[in-house]
């Protein structure tokens, strides 16, 4: 009963331990390549030196998820098309966020992405799944992408003083459409020009 008694102790020590770990680290989750079972790059791409300059939001403008599987599964999908429609070596954005709050990782942020033409170089591509013309995104995914950013310059993918953009600013498209565009220009770093 003693011994019993004891590792219950532990076991809960280790658990406050641990949680205390991850309030402190204030680390937004991030789903792996492999856990959203992504397709290995299909040629070179090339790198980029961190931290970056800007950071650019985008949104998908196809449908949205709000669930582990179904985010997943668009995941998959986008990455499909981009690589066999687009004939880009990988997926284009560097982050991708959900509706469930969670974000999906692209290709790294050392890597020139795949979604602003000439002006990838420099830029993170963090891009919303789902169209957010006429609605926002949900709390949750609004969130999820405010502490990516800020972990991201935490991190040193991106400069402190970075420049927030919307996809519109550094490339032909109206994404990441009206509704999440009205809503960056209230985020921290939001910038006019590149």
């Amino acid at each position: 009963s003693v011994d019993r008694h004891a590792s219950g102790m532990t076991w809960i020590g280790l658990l406050i331990v641990g949680l205390t770990a991850i309030a402190v680290q204030g680390e937004v989750p991030i789903v792996t390549r492999a856990e959203w079972n992504a397709k290995p790059p299909n040629g070179a791409i090339d790198s980029m030196e961190t931290p970056l300059p800007r950071a650019v939001i985008a949104h998908t403008a196809g449908g949205a998820c709000a669930d582990d599987v179904t985010c997943s599964q668009h995941m998959q999908n986008l990455q499909n098309f981009q690589m066999s429609k687009q004939k880009f070596s990988d997926i284009g954005y560097h982050y991708l966020i959900g509706g469930n709050g969670k974000v999906y990782e692209g290709r790294s942020p050392s890597q020139r992405g795949a979604f602003a033409g000439p002006n990838n170089d420099g830029s993170l591509g963090i891009a919303f799944i789902g169209n957010f013309e006429e609605r926002a995104p949900n709390k949750e995914a609004l969130d999820a992408a405010k502490e990516l950013l800020e972990q991201a310059v935490k991190q040193a993918q991106l400069v402190e003083g970075y420049k927030l953009l919307g996809h519109r600013q550094v490339s032909a498209t109206k994404s990441p459409g009206e509704a999440l565009y009205a809503l960056i220009q209230q985020w921290p770093n939001w910038s006019e020009e590149m």
